[in-house]
């Protein structure tokens, strides 16, 4: 309608000057303007998330750093993509779900560095393991020799609840892999383990 209005009002107009028609110039310079005023008008176009998400305006991203808070700050198309942040007392803090993990406890298992004796199947049948770093858990049980006085229970029983109790008994911290206190658990210290086991 507006262009048929456009149309007519410039013909009338031209009718003074002996016209009685617009040129194919003149329609294509209206036509380019009424286009220019509608397009301005407009919202910006949509980005098709998929067939079930609602359409969603394309707005132009401006680099910034990437922070941790839902939403792509580089620009770079990953949402959150930024490096975990070292722990000050060991491990690391990742964002998840646009919010920042919570560091992990340094004595969550054990004391780093710190070891308690545990049972093999080999040759001694008696080892140690090590706290890891983090102090979450234990390290592999490494074979090594029989506590003093232990010596001939290893040989006569082998790895088993009469080590264990020989360990407790000699005031060392031992793994208790033959649960001795009937809790079940057979991963936790048992014996004198003030100096390994976390408070």
């Amino acid at each position: 309608m507006l262009r048929i209005a456009l149309l007519a009002g410039v013909g009338l107009a031209a009718l003074g000057c002996s016209r009685t028609s617009v040129g194919v110039a003149e329609r294509e310079g209206l036509d380019a303007g009424v286009t220019a005023r509608m397009d301005a008008s407009r919202p910006p176009p949509l980005r098709d998330a998929g067939p079930d998400a609602p359409e969603v305006p394309i707005v132009p991203c401006t680099p910034a750093l990437e922070t941790c808070n839902g939403t792509d700050d580089d620009c770079n198309g990953a949402v959150d993509d930024m490096a975990p942040v070292p722990c000050e007392g060991g491990g690391a803090s990742f964002c998840v779900a646009g919010r920042m993990s919570a560091c992990p406890r340094r004595c969550d298992v054990c004391v780093p560095g710190s070891t308690r004796e545990c049972f093999t199947t080999l040759c001694t049948y008696w080892g140690t393991e090590t706290c890891t770093a983090d102090g979450r858990s234990f390290g592999r049980c490494r074979e090594g020799d029989v506590a003093p006085g232990c010596e001939d229970v290893a040989q006569r029983s082998h790895d088993s609840p009469a080590l264990e109790q020989c360990c407790i008994d000699r005031g060392l911290c031992c793994r208790d892999q033959f649960d001795l206190d009937g809790d079940g658990d057979r991963r936790e210290s048992v014996g004198t383990c003030d100096g390994a086991s976390c408070e």
